[in-house]
């Protein structure tokens, strides 16, 4: 019968959520994890069941074979069980103790007992308590407590309040964004009473999040409702700085399948693009380019990360590499002959670098040269002795006017190096007893002197990353992240190899500068949230006890308010230190039993899931379990249109 009374302030239910219509049985075996429970709604169901779906339990306060324990005042409204159906079973054998049960449970029921469904398993995933006082939220508990007999327990299909307790109650209030819509199966039972599934943005700030399923099943479209809700719920306090390394071009470039919108252009007044190539048309691109010529002191790191592998094994190129140029800047009573000194092993890496066809800006140069205090800017300062020596013998000429500019500098570098190569012995070469040029300006003069297939032109292949006017791109995308930007890294066109080389130099400039402000106290409350997509492109594979940037973003991230949230196929191909540490999950389709079992290794909320996860196929539909979550809710997330969609909640 349907009471409907005044409950106790510290009811968890309200009335309408006990009536009678939403009885689905009664406990007949419970254990601390599972109950099985006697179908006793007289058949058809109203409403389907569906394995994964929540119901919620109740104990009554009398004998359960008497029709008034289903009388509201009658049940237990101060604690509700979380229960989620796993299977139905068939009805116990005739003259078991458990059939005899289940047809005195069924006295009061019509037709009669051989008309129930079954029997329903559901795991019991933990339970809610009121809270203390009247409007305190209530609380959560995962451990079980058993303290009478399975068949007080009353089971109940859960209604639009109960949903929201079992749904939403333990997420974070603060930061909360309409995410989905709760979903336990493939069948589309959902949409006759939809439930909205909340995050909140709390819960991946700061935190590492991960996402798992195969290709084209949602992935991308969970990350950019990620990115698009943090950019909506930091609009009125930017202290979120956000960095996706876009490895296929879905967040710069905009395509239909969003919208014709993507993150860039929707909020491009907060957003940064930066493209391997050039984007004609687009005001808003940034070009991820170096300038060789300045930036010296890791030129030979840099460029043997972007030339192929192929060429990395040449000699001449691996003698090359073991050089070290210095950062041209001037020192605290510095000489200027001192720098001058050290300038020419510079210009001896420039000269190689206009020989393989780099383009100069020599204005830029000169300008920059300057600035630093030298007089003669494009001047090495060779001896006369030795000009004269060099020229005659490679010119068949005289020595002329010192270099005055870039391309006389170049020249006369060259020319001095293959008289060096070929005189090695000759005296004006040397200065105090003192060979001109160190070990490393010889192994410059070698290569700038080889011939086709060793020399200068190896490095042709890493000139499109190069542009004269190009300034440091890395310090750039730090300013914008310290602003509360959208830096967008669109990798679409590159290999692997440059995919990792650029995400991992620009993850260190962002480590060692949320460190500096870590250790300098000046966080203030600001972070940075960085995207991988592709992740098993990015990440190396499980590495023991190797320590790299995204091992320490795993184990130190959240103290230097770093924030990671990454994509990929298979949770095997990312590393377990990282994955160890994960504390948001979406899950979409795994077809492995592999990696379904190896993912509820590392997150045990996963166990009694594997069998969904590798069953299910439908774009869109997520395991969901977040920092705030105590079990997992599965959820047809909203599908990223390039608009603002999402619906904030009261904040409680």
């Amino acid at each position: 019968m349907n009471a409907i009374r005044e409950f106790p302030r510290t009811s968890l239910l309200q009335a309408e959520s006990l009536f009678q219509d939403k009885h689905l049985g009664i406990g007949i075996q419970l254990q601390f994890r599972t109950l099985r429970v006697l179908i006793t709604h007289a058949m058809p169901l109203t409403h389907p069941l569906v394995p994964g779906q929540f119901v919620f339990g109740v104990m009554a306060k009398v004998n359960p074979s008497s029709g008034a324990a289903l009388c509201a005042v009658n049940l237990s409204q101060e604690q509700i069980f979380v229960l989620r159906i796993q299977d139905l079973e068939p009805l116990p054998e005739p003259g078991s103790r458990e059939h005899a049960l289940c047809q005195r449970l069924w006295q009061h029921a019509n037709p009669g007992l051989e008309e129930s469904l079954g029997v329903m398993r559901c795991e019991v995933l933990g339970a809610f308590e009121a809270g203390s006082l009247p409007g305190d939220p209530p609380t959560f508990s995962s451990t079980m407590h058993v303290q009478d007999v399975a068949h007080r327990m009353h089971v109940y299909r859960a209604d639009r309040a109960v949903m929201e307790t079992l749904v939403n109650s333990t997420v974070n209030p603060q930061g909360r964004i309409n995410f989905g819509l709760v979903r336990a199966g493939e069948d589309k039972s959902y949409l006759a009473d939809p439930h909205n599934a909340y995050i909140s943005m709390l819960d991946i700030r700061g935190k590492r999040t991960a996402m798992f399923g195969k290709t084209r099943l949602g992935k991308s479209n969970v990350v950019k409702l990620i990115v698009q809700g943090m950019l909506e719920v930091t609009a009125r306090d930017p202290h979120v700085g956000q960095i996706i390394f876009d490895v296929n071009g879905e967040y710069a470039n905009t395509n239909p399948q969003d919208g014709d919108s993507a993150i860039a252009t929707a909020y491009k007044e907060r957003c940064m693009p930066y493209f391997l190539k050039d984007m004609d048309g687009n005001p808003n691109a940034r070009l991820l380019r170096f300038n060789f010529y300045e930036r010296t002191h890791d030129a030979f790191e840099v460029l043997q990360q972007l030339l192929p592998p192929e060429l990395n094994n040449v000699d001449s190129l691996r003698n090359l590499y073991t050089c070290s140029l210095p950062k041209l800047e001037r020192h605290e009573h510095e000489h200027e002959a001192q720098l001058q000194r050290r300038l020419r092993k510079v210009m001896l890496f420039w000269a190689i670098l206009h020989t393989a066809g780099f383009e100069s800006d020599t204005l830029k140069i000169k300008a920059w040269l300057q600035s630093l205090g030298l007089t003669m800017p494009f001047n090495p300062c060779f001896s006369q002795n030795l000009r004269k020596a060099a020229y005659l013998a490679q010119t068949k000429l005289p020595a002329p006017s010192a270099p005055f500019n870039f391309t006389t500098m170049a020249y006369e570098m060259r020319v001095v190096a293959q008289f060096a190569q070929q005189y090695p012995n000759d005296p004006s070469l040397s200065s105090n007893g003192y060979f001109i040029f160190d070990e490393d300006e010889q192994i410059l003069c070698k290569f700038l002197c080889a011939g086709m297939g060793e020399g200068p032109d190896l490095l042709r292949s890493c000139m499109e990353f190069h542009n004269p006017s190009a300034t440091d791109f890395t310090t750039d995308i730090i300013e914008g992240l310290n602003a509360a930007k959208t830096v967008v890294i669109n990798l679409g066109s590159a290999n692997e190899q440059i995919i990792r080389y650029f995400a991992k130099s620009i993850c260190l400039s962002i480590f060692r500068e949320q460190e500096r402000k870590f250790v300098s106290n000046q966080l203030n409350g600001r972070y940075v949230q960085i995207y991988f997509e592709e992740a098993h492109m990015i990440f190396p594979p499980n590495a023991g006890t190797v320590i790299d940037v995204y091992s320490r973003f795993a184990k130190e991230g959240a103290k230097f308010n770093i924030g990671i949230v990454y994509s990929t196929q298979s949770p095997t191909t990312v590393n377990r230190d990282l994955l160890s540490q994960t504390e948001n999950f979406f899950i979409g389709h795994l077809s492995s039993e592999t990696e379904a079992d190896y993912l509820s290794s590392v997150q045990s909320a996963f166990k009694g899931r594997e069998d969904t996860i590798m069953r299910n196929r439908t774009p869109g539909w997520m395991q969901m379990l977040t920092y705030s979550h105590r079990y997992v809710v599965p959820i047809q997330a909203y599908r990223y249109e390039g608009r603002q969609q999402f619906v904030l909640p009261p904040q409680v």
